[in-house]
């Protein structure tokens, strides 16, 4: 790689780094926060506005590349996050916290969206791969970096310092931005905005939203299912005939349906992972949160592993085989871990297999988006499959904690649940992926 490369690859982790580290280094100062702002269970407003906003923002990406060059985009949603961290930093009500965050969040749902679309405009494949097994590595080394980083914080300093210390990192990404970001391949042009379909689309994750994570009576909630398949309907019926629809349904043929529902399934998965297994190691097996995070690690160091491989190892499989294989690392990792479920060491080298086979989905599925839809279109579907992702995460980190508190009378250990229900959700997948492959060859 040259200079610029370099330059674009360390932009990419700093800004990826920053939107990742959020949620587990401020989740270290929500007990002194309780206090000082005399709130209880509103502090969960913290990161309900966060997460609100980088919903709001991730389709809208799209739609703004389409007008105006990325590095501006890139730029903007940078000084949105360091603006929202500087305020958060001098915030003296929870209310003016609360508004800081959800600009903050504003800010990452633009830049974890560049996160997927910068990668295709710099970079060939297979260079793409490992390009985007660091950027995807960037959330398991946050995850073990943010309580460290959190807790040297607040052994020295206030909680405000947890939201400054984003502002030399975004400083010197804006630099990195700047210098690095100019390619020869961008092309903007000037479309009329889709208000009409703009609006419907919100609806419809709002809906579907509230339908999904609401404690409503199931009445309500199925009533909202139901709105929810009527906004839909409406909203492919007219994105699918006007000449610039804000959600382009023309390139939703069945590859691309099967790769966002694999990539929302596995959203969900990496949730039960990432936060139920440190929870489990916790409370079980008695480990600090720093050992229970370097247990989880492996996840990460397979997925960047994997990544400078990948080229090679795709070479030996059909699309479909491939896929299938992935599927079959995670029912390997899951039978281990159930065998193995009370020795912290035995879990870390299970989830190995967890992280191939995340690798191999994540950057498959982004790479299949990027290179199988209209050029006109890649950015507003990459800021689609960034949001599909967030809200994967999203649901899939209430869903996931429903299931592992449930009683279930043949499960022994609540971290089971979470095993189960990845072996359920896996073999959805299979069956999706065999059907697919059996409708593209007739």
């Amino acid at each position: 790689m040259n200079l610029k490369s370099c330059g674009i690859v360390i932009a990419l982790v700093l800004i990826m780094f920053m939107s990742a580290i959020e949620t587990s280094i401020v989740s270290l100062a929500l007990p002194t926060m309780k206090v000082e702002f005399n709130v209880t269970s509103e502090i969960s407003l913290i990161f309900a506005v966060y997460f609100m906003a980088i919903v709001i923002a991730n389709p809208i990406v799209g739609e703004l590349l389409d007008r105006y060059k990325i590095i501006y985009i890139t730029v903007s949603g940078l000084c949105l996050f360091m603006l929202g961290s500087l305020l958060a930093g001098i915030s003296q009500t929870f209310i003016i916290l609360v508004l800081s965050r959800l600009i903050q969040g504003l800010g990452a749902g633009v830049m974890m969206a560049l996160g997927q679309i910068v990668p295709k405009l710099a970079f060939e494949i297979p260079l793409r791969y490992k390009i985007m097994g660091v950027i995807g590595s960037v959330w398991g080394i946050s995850s073990i970096i943010g309580p460290v980083l959190g807790g040297a914080i607040l052994e020295f300093a206030t909680w405000h310092w947890l939201f400054f210390v984003n502002i030399p990192i975004a400083i010197l990404a804006i630099i990195l931005v700047i210098v690095t970001f100019n390619f020869d391949n961008e092309q903007t042009q000037s479309k009329d905005t889709d208000f009409k379909g703009m609006t419907l689309f919100y609806l419809l994750i709002f809906v579907f939203l509230s339908a999904v994570m609401s404690r409503f009576a199931w009445e309500i909630n199925l009533t909202l299912l139901f709105i929810t398949v009527i906004v839909g309907y409406l909203l492919f019926k007219y994105e699918h005939k006007i000449q610039s629809p804000f959600v382009p349904v023309s390139e939703f043929n069945p590859t691309i349906i099967v790769i966002f529902v694999t990539d929302f399934i596995y959203a969900m998965m990496l949730m039960g992972y990432n936060l139920y297994m440190p929870i489990y190691l916790q409370e079980q097996l008695h480990l600090s949160p720093l050992q229970s995070g370097f247990i989880i690690f492996p996840i990460s160091i397979a997925w960047l592993a994997l990544n400078f491989t990948l080229g090679t190892i795709e070479a030996h499989f059909t699309r479909k085989g491939l896929y299938l294989f992935a599927f079959t690392m995670l029912y390997v990792c899951g039978v281990l871990i159930i065998l193995g479920t009370h020795m912290p060491v035995f879990i870390a080298g299970s989830l190995l297999f967890a992280g191939v086979s995340f690798g191999i989905v994540y950057t498959k599925d982004s790479v299949i988006t990027q290179e199988e839809t209209d050029p006109s279109y890649m950015k507003r579907m990459m800021s689609l499959y960034t949001l599909i992702k967030s809200l994967g995460s999203s649901i899939g980190a209430t869903l996931m904690g429903v299931i592992y508190a449930m009683e279930i009378s043949y499960v022994q250990l609540h971290i089971h649940n979470i095993i189960y229900a990845t072996f359920i959700f896996l073999t959805v997948l299979v069956i999706l992926w065999v059907s697919l492959n059996q409708r593209i060859k007739k």
